[in-house]
Protein backbone atom coordinates (compact mmCIF):
# COMPACT_ATOMS: atom_id res chain seq x y z
CA UNK A 1 0.00 0.00 0.00
CA UNK A 2 1.68 3.38 -1.04
CA UNK A 3 1.57 6.47 1.57
CA UNK A 4 -1.05 8.82 -0.39
CA UNK A 5 -3.41 5.38 0.98
CA UNK A 6 -2.09 5.00 4.23
CA UNK A 7 -2.76 8.10 5.04
CA UNK A 8 -6.08 8.43 3.74
CA UNK A 9 -7.38 5.71 5.56
CA UNK A 10 -5.84 6.48 9.00
CA UNK A 11 -7.80 10.26 8.36
CA UNK A 12 -11.15 8.16 8.11
CA UNK A 13 -12.90 8.56 11.35
CA UNK A 14 -12.81 5.32 13.73
CA UNK A 15 -16.33 3.41 13.78
CA UNK A 16 -18.53 4.45 16.84
CA UNK A 17 -18.09 1.97 19.55
CA UNK A 18 -21.61 -0.22 19.96
CA UNK A 19 -24.07 0.95 22.68
CA UNK A 20 -23.02 -1.96 25.18
CA UNK A 21 -19.85 -0.89 25.05
CA UNK A 22 -20.39 2.69 25.70
CA UNK A 23 -23.03 2.11 28.73
CA UNK A 24 -20.36 -0.23 30.40
CA UNK A 25 -17.77 2.66 30.00
CA UNK A 26 -20.03 4.90 31.58
CA UNK A 27 -21.02 2.87 34.34
CA UNK A 28 -17.19 2.38 34.97
CA UNK A 29 -16.46 6.38 34.65
CA UNK A 30 -19.76 7.38 37.25
CA UNK A 31 -18.29 6.02 40.78
CA UNK A 32 -15.07 7.73 39.83
CA UNK A 33 -16.88 11.00 38.84
CA UNK A 34 -19.22 11.25 41.86
CA UNK A 35 -15.98 10.85 43.96
CA UNK A 36 -14.47 13.56 42.23
CA UNK A 37 -17.61 15.84 42.86
CA UNK A 38 -17.80 16.37 39.22
CA UNK A 39 -19.16 15.22 35.92
CA UNK A 40 -17.42 13.01 33.01
CA UNK A 41 -18.27 13.87 29.54
CA UNK A 42 -18.30 9.78 29.09
CA UNK A 43 -20.50 9.07 31.93
CA UNK A 44 -23.51 10.90 30.78
CA UNK A 45 -23.71 12.97 33.86
CA UNK A 46 -24.54 16.58 34.90
CA UNK A 47 -22.87 18.45 37.20
CA UNK A 48 -22.70 16.96 40.64
CA UNK A 49 -22.35 18.26 43.97
CA UNK A 50 -20.06 16.59 46.80
CA UNK A 51 -21.56 14.70 49.18
CA UNK A 52 -22.57 16.33 52.50
CA UNK A 53 -22.73 16.23 56.40
CA UNK A 54 -23.83 18.41 58.75
CA UNK A 55 -23.50 18.91 62.42
CA UNK A 56 -26.31 19.04 64.19
CA UNK A 57 -27.22 19.46 68.49
CA UNK A 58 -28.03 21.96 70.88
CA UNK A 59 -26.36 24.86 71.75
CA UNK A 60 -22.86 24.59 73.52
CA UNK A 61 -22.08 20.85 72.57
CA UNK A 62 -18.50 21.87 71.12
CA UNK A 63 -19.67 21.55 67.19
CA UNK A 64 -18.20 24.60 66.29
CA UNK A 65 -14.66 22.74 68.06
CA UNK A 66 -15.47 20.21 66.21
CA UNK A 67 -16.00 21.19 62.87
CA UNK A 68 -12.83 23.40 62.90
CA UNK A 69 -10.56 20.24 64.38
CA UNK A 70 -12.19 18.05 61.23
CA UNK A 71 -12.19 20.77 58.05
CA UNK A 72 -9.04 23.07 59.75
CA UNK A 73 -8.57 25.95 57.30
CA UNK A 74 -10.76 24.95 54.62
CA UNK A 75 -13.96 26.96 55.71
CA UNK A 76 -16.01 28.99 53.81
CA UNK A 77 -18.68 31.75 55.79
CA UNK A 78 -21.20 33.04 54.42
CA UNK A 79 -25.36 33.79 55.21
CA UNK A 80 -27.90 31.59 54.56
CA UNK A 81 -30.43 33.21 51.68
CA UNK A 82 -33.32 35.40 53.25
CA UNK A 83 -31.95 35.20 56.76
CA UNK A 84 -28.78 36.56 59.20
CA UNK A 85 -28.08 33.35 60.06
CA UNK A 86 -24.35 32.19 59.49
CA UNK A 87 -23.38 29.59 57.33
CA UNK A 88 -20.43 27.55 58.16
CA UNK A 89 -18.97 25.20 55.68
CA UNK A 90 -16.23 23.38 55.23
CA UNK A 91 -14.14 20.35 53.00
CA UNK A 92 -13.09 17.03 54.99
CA UNK A 93 -11.48 14.39 53.71
CA UNK A 94 -12.91 10.61 53.89
CA UNK A 95 -10.23 7.71 54.82
CA UNK A 96 -10.75 6.46 51.08
CA UNK A 97 -9.68 10.24 50.40
CA UNK A 98 -13.58 11.26 48.83
CA UNK A 99 -14.25 14.97 49.84
CA UNK A 100 -17.24 15.26 51.45
CA UNK A 101 -19.00 19.01 52.46
CA UNK A 102 -18.89 19.74 56.34
CA UNK A 103 -21.62 22.16 57.26
CA UNK A 104 -21.57 23.64 60.95
CA UNK A 105 -25.83 23.90 61.42
CA UNK A 106 -27.02 26.54 64.51
CA UNK A 107 -27.90 25.10 67.62
CA UNK A 108 -31.29 24.08 68.44
CA UNK A 109 -33.10 22.47 71.27
CA UNK A 110 -35.92 21.56 68.95
CA UNK A 111 -36.87 20.96 65.53
CA UNK A 112 -40.41 23.47 66.70
CA UNK A 113 -38.25 26.05 65.78
CA UNK A 114 -38.45 28.97 68.17
CA UNK A 115 -35.60 31.29 67.03
CA UNK A 116 -34.34 31.96 63.06
CA UNK A 117 -31.17 29.92 63.87
CA UNK A 118 -33.69 26.86 65.15
CA UNK A 119 -35.60 27.23 62.00
CA UNK A 120 -32.69 26.86 59.64
CA UNK A 121 -31.21 23.96 61.19
CA UNK A 122 -35.22 22.26 61.00
CA UNK A 123 -35.38 23.33 56.99
CA UNK A 124 -31.95 22.16 56.30
CA UNK A 125 -32.10 18.87 58.20
CA UNK A 126 -35.65 18.30 56.79
CA UNK A 127 -34.61 19.17 53.35
CA UNK A 128 -36.74 22.22 53.09
CA UNK A 129 -34.66 25.17 52.53
CA UNK A 130 -34.34 26.33 49.30
CA UNK A 131 -30.99 25.83 48.00
CA UNK A 132 -29.86 23.79 50.09
CA UNK A 133 -29.32 20.17 49.12
CA UNK A 134 -30.57 17.63 52.05
CA UNK A 135 -26.90 16.13 53.82
CA UNK A 136 -26.70 12.31 53.32
CA UNK A 137 -25.16 12.02 56.51
CA UNK A 138 -26.09 13.69 60.09
CA UNK A 139 -23.66 14.13 62.62
CA UNK A 140 -25.26 14.41 66.01
CA UNK A 141 -22.89 16.09 68.30
CA UNK A 142 -23.80 15.51 72.31
CA UNK A 143 -21.98 16.93 75.38
CA UNK A 144 -20.88 14.11 77.47
CA UNK A 145 -21.21 16.31 80.41
CA UNK A 146 -24.84 17.37 79.84
CA UNK A 147 -25.91 13.78 78.43
CA UNK A 148 -29.40 13.39 79.45
CA UNK A 149 -30.45 17.04 78.47
CA UNK A 150 -28.76 16.45 75.14
CA UNK A 151 -30.14 13.13 74.49
CA UNK A 152 -33.93 14.83 74.51
CA UNK A 153 -32.87 16.64 70.84
CA UNK A 154 -31.15 13.44 70.20
CA UNK A 155 -34.40 11.20 69.75
CA UNK A 156 -35.98 13.97 67.80
CA UNK A 157 -32.83 13.68 65.26
CA UNK A 158 -32.67 9.54 65.14
CA UNK A 159 -36.90 10.11 64.18
CA UNK A 160 -36.00 10.95 60.68
CA UNK A 161 -34.73 7.85 60.17
CA UNK A 162 -31.68 8.84 58.28
CA UNK A 163 -27.88 8.01 58.26
CA UNK A 164 -26.46 9.43 61.80
CA UNK A 165 -23.62 9.19 63.43
CA UNK A 166 -23.27 10.11 67.35
CA UNK A 167 -20.27 12.33 68.32
CA UNK A 168 -19.59 11.83 71.92
CA UNK A 169 -17.98 15.47 72.86
CA UNK A 170 -15.93 17.06 75.33
CA UNK A 171 -15.73 13.29 77.11
CA UNK A 172 -12.29 15.34 78.84
CA UNK A 173 -15.03 17.44 80.65
CA UNK A 174 -17.03 14.86 81.87
CA UNK A 175 -14.09 12.67 83.18
CA UNK A 176 -12.79 15.68 84.74
CA UNK A 177 -16.50 15.90 86.63
CA UNK A 178 -15.89 12.32 87.49
CA UNK A 179 -18.25 10.40 85.15
CA UNK A 180 -17.22 7.31 83.02
CA UNK A 181 -19.62 6.78 80.34
CA UNK A 182 -19.97 3.81 77.98
CA UNK A 183 -20.19 4.22 74.43
CA UNK A 184 -21.53 1.11 73.47
CA UNK A 185 -24.22 1.01 75.75
CA UNK A 186 -25.41 4.37 74.47
CA UNK A 187 -24.85 3.28 70.96
CA UNK A 188 -27.10 0.00 72.08
CA UNK A 189 -29.79 2.45 73.10
CA UNK A 190 -29.88 4.93 70.18
CA UNK A 191 -29.42 2.31 67.59
CA UNK A 192 -26.54 4.18 65.69
CA UNK A 193 -22.54 4.56 66.14
CA UNK A 194 -21.49 6.89 69.39
CA UNK A 195 -17.61 7.83 68.71
CA UNK A 196 -16.47 9.50 72.13
CA UNK A 197 -14.04 12.91 70.53
CA UNK A 198 -12.27 15.70 72.29
CA UNK A 199 -12.11 18.11 69.93
CA UNK A 200 -9.95 20.45 70.83
CA UNK A 201 -7.84 17.60 71.43
CA UNK A 202 -8.03 15.67 68.30
CA UNK A 203 -9.18 12.72 69.49
CA UNK A 204 -11.51 10.40 68.37
CA UNK A 205 -11.36 12.45 64.69
CA UNK A 206 -9.98 8.93 62.58
CA UNK A 207 -13.14 7.36 64.19
CA UNK A 208 -15.57 9.99 63.82
CA UNK A 209 -14.41 10.16 59.65
CA UNK A 210 -14.65 6.40 59.51
CA UNK A 211 -17.80 6.00 61.05
CA UNK A 212 -19.36 9.33 58.60
CA UNK A 213 -18.05 7.63 55.28
CA UNK A 214 -19.85 4.01 56.60
CA UNK A 215 -23.16 5.78 57.69
CA UNK A 216 -25.44 5.34 54.77
CA UNK A 217 -24.42 1.77 54.47
CA UNK A 218 -25.57 1.07 57.98
CA UNK A 219 -28.42 2.84 57.88
CA UNK A 220 -31.54 1.83 59.14
CA UNK A 221 -34.95 3.38 59.10
CA UNK A 222 -37.10 0.40 60.62
CA UNK A 223 -34.28 0.60 63.52
CA UNK A 224 -35.94 4.61 64.24
CA UNK A 225 -39.60 4.09 63.98
CA UNK A 226 -40.26 3.48 67.86
CA UNK A 227 -38.38 7.49 68.26
CA UNK A 228 -41.82 9.07 67.24
CA UNK A 229 -43.08 9.79 71.55
CA UNK A 230 -44.29 12.72 72.93
CA UNK A 231 -42.01 15.31 74.38
CA UNK A 232 -42.16 14.08 77.98
CA UNK A 233 -41.89 10.62 76.89
CA UNK A 234 -38.36 11.87 75.31
CA UNK A 235 -37.38 13.42 78.56
CA UNK A 236 -37.83 10.00 80.16
CA UNK A 237 -36.03 8.15 77.39
CA UNK A 238 -33.27 10.16 77.73
CA UNK A 239 -32.99 10.20 81.52
CA UNK A 240 -32.90 6.32 81.28
CA UNK A 241 -30.89 6.14 78.31
CA UNK A 242 -27.91 8.84 80.48
CA UNK A 243 -28.11 6.55 83.89
CA UNK A 244 -27.60 3.32 81.82
CA UNK A 245 -24.82 4.74 79.78
CA UNK A 246 -22.79 6.34 83.30
CA UNK A 247 -20.82 3.14 84.54
CA UNK A 248 -19.86 5.27 87.50
CA UNK A 249 -19.78 9.11 89.07
CA UNK A 250 -18.02 10.74 91.69
CA UNK A 251 -19.39 12.02 94.90
CA UNK A 252 -18.65 15.37 93.42
CA UNK A 253 -21.60 14.75 90.55
CA UNK A 254 -24.08 13.23 92.90
CA UNK A 255 -24.26 16.24 95.02
CA UNK A 256 -24.27 18.54 92.25
CA UNK A 257 -27.25 16.76 90.51
CA UNK A 258 -28.86 16.77 94.02
CA UNK A 259 -28.60 20.55 94.06
CA UNK A 260 -29.56 20.66 90.56
CA UNK A 261 -33.19 18.92 92.08
CA UNK A 262 -33.62 21.35 94.67
CA UNK A 263 -33.13 24.81 92.81
CA UNK A 264 -34.95 23.49 89.72
CA UNK A 265 -37.55 22.58 91.91
CA UNK A 266 -41.03 24.13 90.64
CA UNK A 267 -41.57 25.02 94.84
CA UNK A 268 -38.41 25.71 95.89
CA UNK A 269 -37.00 26.95 92.90
CA UNK A 270 -37.97 30.34 92.86
CA UNK A 271 -38.47 30.78 96.15
CA UNK A 272 -34.83 30.47 96.24
CA UNK A 273 -34.59 32.51 93.37
CA UNK A 274 -36.44 35.31 94.73
CA UNK A 275 -35.16 35.00 97.39
CA UNK A 276 -31.21 35.81 96.10
CA UNK A 277 -32.86 38.45 94.06
CA UNK A 278 -34.15 40.06 96.94
CA UNK A 279 -30.08 40.36 98.42
CA UNK A 280 -28.83 41.61 95.15
CA UNK A 281 -31.60 44.60 94.84
CA UNK A 282 -30.97 45.27 99.02
CA UNK A 283 -27.20 45.19 97.95
CA UNK A 284 -27.64 47.13 95.03
CA UNK A 285 -29.34 50.45 96.83
CA UNK A 286 -28.69 49.81 100.31
CA UNK A 287 -25.70 48.17 100.56
CA UNK A 288 -24.12 50.42 98.07
CA UNK A 289 -25.14 54.00 99.23
CA UNK A 290 -21.88 54.27 101.84
CA UNK A 291 -19.70 54.24 99.15
CA UNK A 292 -21.64 56.33 96.77
CA UNK A 293 -22.07 58.74 99.50
CA UNK A 294 -18.31 58.69 99.96
CA UNK A 295 -17.47 59.19 96.20
CA UNK A 296 -19.77 62.09 96.28
CA UNK A 297 -17.76 63.82 99.07
CA UNK A 298 -14.56 63.08 98.02
CA UNK A 299 -15.09 64.42 94.73
CA UNK A 300 -17.00 67.48 96.37
CA UNK A 301 -14.10 67.86 98.93
CA UNK A 302 -11.59 67.83 95.50
CA UNK A 303 -13.86 70.58 93.88
CA UNK A 304 -14.02 72.63 96.72
CA UNK A 305 -9.88 72.63 97.01
CA UNK A 306 -9.74 73.68 93.34
CA UNK A 307 -11.90 76.57 93.69
CA UNK A 308 -9.51 77.97 96.78
CA UNK A 309 -6.70 77.34 95.23
CA UNK A 310 -7.30 79.09 91.61
CA UNK A 311 -8.35 82.34 90.82
CA UNK A 312 -11.74 82.93 89.52
CA UNK A 313 -11.78 82.77 85.51
CA UNK A 314 -12.80 79.57 82.69
CA UNK A 315 -10.37 77.24 83.37
CA UNK A 316 -11.40 77.05 87.51
CA UNK A 317 -14.88 76.86 86.14
CA UNK A 318 -13.99 74.33 83.60
CA UNK A 319 -12.64 72.24 86.33
CA UNK A 320 -14.99 72.38 89.18
CA UNK A 321 -18.26 72.62 87.07
CA UNK A 322 -17.29 70.58 84.53
CA UNK A 323 -14.93 68.69 84.61
CA UNK A 324 -15.25 67.36 88.36
CA UNK A 325 -19.08 67.85 88.39
CA UNK A 326 -19.40 66.03 85.37
CA UNK A 327 -17.09 62.81 86.33
CA UNK A 328 -18.30 63.33 89.83
CA UNK A 329 -22.12 62.43 88.88
CA UNK A 330 -21.09 58.97 86.56
CA UNK A 331 -19.09 57.90 89.64
CA UNK A 332 -21.13 57.94 92.07
CA UNK A 333 -22.75 55.12 90.84
CA UNK A 334 -19.97 53.15 90.42
CA UNK A 335 -20.87 50.80 93.76
CA UNK A 336 -23.90 50.28 92.38
CA UNK A 337 -23.08 48.56 88.99
CA UNK A 338 -19.68 46.98 90.84
CA UNK A 339 -21.82 45.39 93.43
CA UNK A 340 -24.68 44.42 90.66
CA UNK A 341 -21.82 43.19 87.98
CA UNK A 342 -20.14 41.13 91.37
CA UNK A 343 -23.08 38.91 91.52
CA UNK A 344 -24.10 38.61 87.90
CA UNK A 345 -20.63 36.96 87.62
CA UNK A 346 -20.55 34.71 90.32
CA UNK A 347 -24.70 33.64 89.47
CA UNK A 348 -22.93 32.92 85.84
CA UNK A 349 -19.59 31.10 86.98
CA UNK A 350 -21.60 29.02 89.18
CA UNK A 351 -24.17 28.26 86.67
CA UNK A 352 -27.14 29.50 88.31
CA UNK A 353 -27.59 31.79 85.56
CA UNK A 354 -28.74 29.72 83.37
CA UNK A 355 -30.95 27.44 85.93
CA UNK A 356 -32.89 31.38 86.69
CA UNK A 357 -33.35 31.55 83.53
CA UNK A 358 -35.01 28.50 82.97
CA UNK A 359 -37.45 29.28 86.49
CA UNK A 360 -38.07 32.60 85.14
CA UNK A 361 -39.61 31.33 81.46
CA UNK A 362 -43.14 30.80 82.73
CA UNK A 363 -43.01 34.09 84.77
CA UNK A 364 -42.02 35.92 81.81
CA UNK A 365 -44.08 34.46 79.46
CA UNK A 366 -47.11 36.05 80.96
CA UNK A 367 -45.67 39.06 79.56
CA UNK A 368 -44.74 37.87 76.07
CA UNK A 369 -40.97 37.35 76.63
CA UNK A 370 -38.63 34.26 77.19
CA UNK A 371 -37.39 33.38 80.55
CA UNK A 372 -33.62 34.89 78.73
CA UNK A 373 -35.29 37.93 78.95
CA UNK A 374 -34.54 38.09 82.68
CA UNK A 375 -30.64 38.45 82.09
CA UNK A 376 -31.03 41.82 80.44
CA UNK A 377 -33.78 42.96 82.91
CA UNK A 378 -31.17 42.12 85.93
CA UNK A 379 -28.32 44.04 84.13
CA UNK A 380 -30.34 46.94 83.98
CA UNK A 381 -31.04 47.87 87.83
CA UNK A 382 -28.03 49.49 88.37
CA UNK A 383 -27.50 50.82 84.94
CA UNK A 384 -29.48 50.87 81.34
CA UNK A 385 -26.22 50.07 79.38
CA UNK A 386 -25.58 46.65 79.87
CA UNK A 387 -29.04 45.72 79.62
CA UNK A 388 -29.12 46.86 76.08
CA UNK A 389 -25.86 45.46 75.40
CA UNK A 390 -27.63 42.07 77.26
CA UNK A 391 -30.71 41.73 75.13
CA UNK A 392 -28.69 40.20 72.41
CA UNK A 393 -29.16 36.97 74.41
CA UNK A 394 -32.99 37.31 73.66
CA UNK A 395 -33.90 34.39 70.44
CA UNK A 396 -36.56 36.45 69.22
CA UNK A 397 -36.08 40.20 67.63
CA UNK A 398 -39.76 40.72 68.78
CA UNK A 399 -39.04 40.58 72.21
Amino acid sequence: MDGAAQAARCSRKSPAAPASTRLLRARRLRPRARALGRAHPEAGLTPLRLRSAALVGNPNAGKSALFNALTGARQKIANYPGVTVERKAGRLTLPSGEPLELIDLPGSYSFDAASPDEDVTRKVVHGEFEGEALPEVLVLVLDAANLEQHLVFAQEVLELGRPTVVALNMVDLAERDGLTLDAAALSAALGVPVIPTVAVRRKGLDELCAAIAEAESHADEEAHKRWHITLPERRLAAKHMARAAILSASARHTIENGVDRVLLNPWIGPVILFGLLFVIFQAVFAWATPFADALEGAVGTISGWVADIMPDGFFRDFLTEGVLAGVGSVVVFLPQIVILFFFILVMEATGYMARAAFLMDRLMAGVGLSGKSFIPLLSSFACAIPGIMAARSIPDPKD
